[in-house]
């Protein structure tokens, strides 16, 4: 029996995609494409979001591979700012969802690849309160989809695995939380309805 649902963030919860990001800054598509390859899409953005990298060590690491108006730009945004915080609207059709699921007596969780901005911005975000647990990986110095990740989510909330459903939308995040017991639901509310989602917890069990 599913008792606790558990959400991924990014693209779950709240918007992130770097394209529409950076286009709210930048007219050049070339630039921003250049940054999206040798910032976003790069080893050292996830170490940042591992905890293991600040934004600052990063840019002196990739200074040589963006033109150095882009690296002022990025170190303006990341370093001396909290650019996201303002950048990644919320769903409000998935606080709706999450709402109606704690009202029915399930546990709600966050598990999320973010760096320790997080915190300075969460509370930007209206469906973090209604959370019964967070969990990011800058946090922990792990990231999904490390086993080691779910692992600690299960022990920090005490969770049965086989008692969670997992809404990612990333399907490789998905199947390492299938990897450690824990079912699962590949979704993004960029791309589907909510009510899909809705659907496919309903298939699972879950009283919506």
């Amino acid at each position: 029996m599913i008792k606790n649902i558990v959400f991924d963030m990014g693209n779950v919860l709240i918007l992130f995609y770097p394209e529409k990001m950076m286009s709210t800054i930048l007219s050049d598509k070339d630039e921003i494409d250049a940054i999206v390859t040798h910032f976003y899409n790069t080893v050292e953005y996830r170490e940042v979001d591992r905890g293991t990298m600040t934004y600052a060590q990063m840019l002196d690491v990739i200074k040589d591979n963006l033109p150095e108006h882009l690296v002022a730009l990025l170190k303006e945004l990341y370093v001396d700012n909290c650019f996201v915080a303002n950048h990644m609207p919320p769903f409000p059709e998935m606080y709706e969802l999450v709402a109606r699921l704690k009202e029915n007596g399930y546990k709600v969780y966050l598990l999320s690849n973010a760096t320790s901005q997080f915190h300075e911005y969460k509370d930007k975000i209206p469906v973090m309160s209604l959370m019964d647990g967070i969990l990011i990986s800058a946090d922990c110095k792990l990231l999904k989809p490390e086993r080691e990740i779910y692992e600690t989510l299960f022990e920090k909330f005490s969770l049965d695995p086989a008692e969670c459903v997992f809404i990612d939308d990333v399907e490789e995040n998905i199947q390492g939380g299938i990897a450690c017991g824990m079912d699962g639901i590949v979704f993004s509310p960029s791309f589907e309805s909510v009510s899909v989602l809705e659907d496919k917890l309903k298939q699972k069990g879950v009283k919506i």
